[in-house]
């Protein structure tokens, strides 16, 4: 409606304008203003009808946007925190602090929805094990992240860490249990050292961060920085230097690596490499990550054949669990999945 109110204010005034310029033909006839004159007028007259017509619009589309985006924000900004949001992840609790995950029966919507993203969703997880949690996009693989990180507590059935109900554990000590990097991960424009550093705010000195430099490949990044460790990444500080997109991307995984969580999860990442370049990646998070349980999510299959169990997610359940090879085998949903994207790792 506010669109065809904008048209039909566009259409009166190129009616004006005309009307104008009519009205300008009466001095132009009688010499009493030059023909460059009444070209400019006329002109400047049907530049209004184009600013109002166009110009106008986007404005008022921008307004909208802006609108909604600051309510969601005012709904954001009135949400009661949750106890513990702040405090710090627990001490060093050890890789070997983290036996089995289990879900069982686990059924789950977003405030606000009627669908069950999880519906009925079990499965156990191992010490010491790489999984891969694959499905199409919307299969609820992000959402199973979530919930075990804590992040939303109100869902039906059971989410058991060593055997305990997730909703047991403070959120320091969650904290200290995951390292997650997501398909969105976060760019700090801060130093190189201080970006790393955030995967372990307990405490983690230079010669770690220098591992964890060597282990994720970003030493020729480090050596073309003028400051080495010190330098801010991004333009925003003074002396920033910008970093490709594969880079801050390993720097992210680099703040995994320092961190002493026992499960570490790769939320799908990798989204903006190709497929070839995203097994690589994983591969290389998988050797890395040795003696830890780890946790693939992807919707692309290479990554998944390194994992030593394959979860396959449909209708918000598990639908097969099996290594690349047995899946592969029994010709279902998955090996269905594989064959077409096939030709991506050739």
């Amino acid at each position: 409606m506010n669109f065809i109110k904008m048209k039909g204010s566009s259409i009166i005034t190129i009616l004006v304008a005309v009307l104008i310029a009519g009205v300008l033909l009466i001095p132009l006839r009688s010499k009493l203003i030059t023909v460059g004159m009444f070209m400019g007028l006329v002109n400047a007259c049907f530049n209004l009808v184009q600013m109002m017509s166009w110009q106008l619009s986007y404005v008022m589309q921008q307004l909208a946007n802006n609108n909604e985006y600051l309510k969601d924000l005012s709904a954001f900004s009135m949400l009661e925190e949750a106890e513990g949001a702040n405090d710090l992840p627990a001490g060093d609790i050890g890789r070997d602090s983290l036996d089995s995950i289990e879900f069982r029966d686990v059924r789950f919507k977003y405030p606000g929805t009627v669908r069950y993203v999880l519906d009925g969703c079990s499965f156990r997880l191992d010490r010491s094990k790489h999984y891969a949690f694959v499905g199409i996009n919307g299969a609820g693989k992000t959402t199973i992240t979530k919930l075990l990180t804590g992040l939303y507590p109100d869902f039906e059935g059971e989410i058991l860490i060593n055997g305990r109900s997730i909703k047991e554990y403070s959120q320091s000590r969650l904290k200290a249990l995951f390292s997650v990097v997501y398909q969105d991960f976060a760019k700090y424009y801060i130093t190189l050292r201080d970006n790393i550093f955030l995967g372990n705010i307990n405490g983690v000195d230079d010669k770690r961060i220098a591992e964890a430099i060597e282990e994720i490949d970003l030493s020729e990044t480090l050596a073309r920085l003028e400051k080495g460790l010190d330098t801010p990444l991004g333009k925003i500080l003074e002396g920033g230097t910008d970093i490709s997109g594969g880079e801050w991307q390993r720097v992210a995984i680099a703040r995994t690596l320092v961190s002493n969580a026992p499960l570490h999860i790769l939320d799908e990442p990798t989204a903006a490499l190709d497929p070839v370049a995203e097994s690589k990646v994983y591969e290389l998070f998988g050797r890395i990550s040795k003696g830890r349980m780890t946790v693939f999510i992807t919707h692309r299959l290479g990554a998944a054949k390194l994992a030593d169990e394959i979860l396959v997610l449909k209708d918000g359940k598990i639908a097969e669990v099996g290594s690349h090879d047995d899946l592969m085998a029994r010709g279902g949903i998955y090996a269905e999945m594989f064959e077409a994207q096939r030709s991506w790792y050739a």
